[in-house]
């Protein structure tokens, strides 16, 4: 007798793909011709772009960096009295701090002497723009404002309560100040460094020659 078993079918096999990610590259690059900076859009190459351009641009009628000024130089006391002797007016026995002012046309002269030069209060930068030390004998404050009537109120009642401090001016504008004071500096052991300074403080004005 003849065994007829049912056909078997084939095991159905299930294959998962995983999908294929193509990441797209922009080939449109906004970059700066001259610091090569590369920006996302053409948004920030045009922002940019408009910065430069400002800081490329002449500015008439002065500049904003200009104004109150300070240089250190280091310097010993005896080589301060060697150089600005009989020019001294200001010595405090308990700071040890010497000064000089100088003024106007006068004290201007005096400066040339000392310094040995003219042109030292003038530096000369490209595209004929210089900056200079303002020496004036006009004692008039350069710089005008008109109160705030609001802000004057509140400085009324701020007064009646916080006693005001006295001005930190130690120049004015059009006068140049040299002092000389000795620096001190401590460190975590306890050890004691001191050397003296020149302090040169001034206003500048930049300017463009046409």
């Amino acid at each position: 007798m003849q065994n007829l078993s049912p056909p078997t079918t084939p095991p159905t096999t299930t294959s998962t793909t995983t999908p294929t990610i193509t990441q797209t590259t922009n080939t449109n690059e906004y970059k700066c011709s001259e610091c090569q900076k590369i920006f996302k859009n053409k948004a920030g190459l045009t922002r940019h772009n408009t910065i430069i351009r400002k800081y490329n641009t002449l500015r008439e009628g002065g500049f904003k960096n200009a104004g109150k000024k300070l240089v250190s130089i280091p310097c010993s006391e005896s080589q301060f009295h060697a150089i600005f002797a009989n020019h001294i007016h200001f010595y405090s026995k308990k700071s040890g701090v010497y000064k000089c002012w100088f003024r106007g046309k006068e004290g201007e002269e005096k400066l040339n002497q000392i310094f040995g030069s003219t042109d030292w209060e003038i530096k000369y930068y490209n595209q004929n723009q210089r900056t200079f030390i303002v020496l004036t004998d006009n004692n008039v404050s350069h710089q005008k404002t008109e109160t705030n009537p609001l802000a004057l109120a509140t400085a009324k009642k701020a007064n009646s309560i916080i006693k005001p401090k006295k001005s930190l001016n130690k120049y004015k504008y059009g006068e140049m100040l040299v002092e000389w004071k000795c620096r001190h500096d401590k460190d975590a052991m306890g050890n004691i460094c001191s050397a003296g300074f020149i302090y040169i403080h001034f206003y500048t004005k930049q300017v463009y020659i046409v």
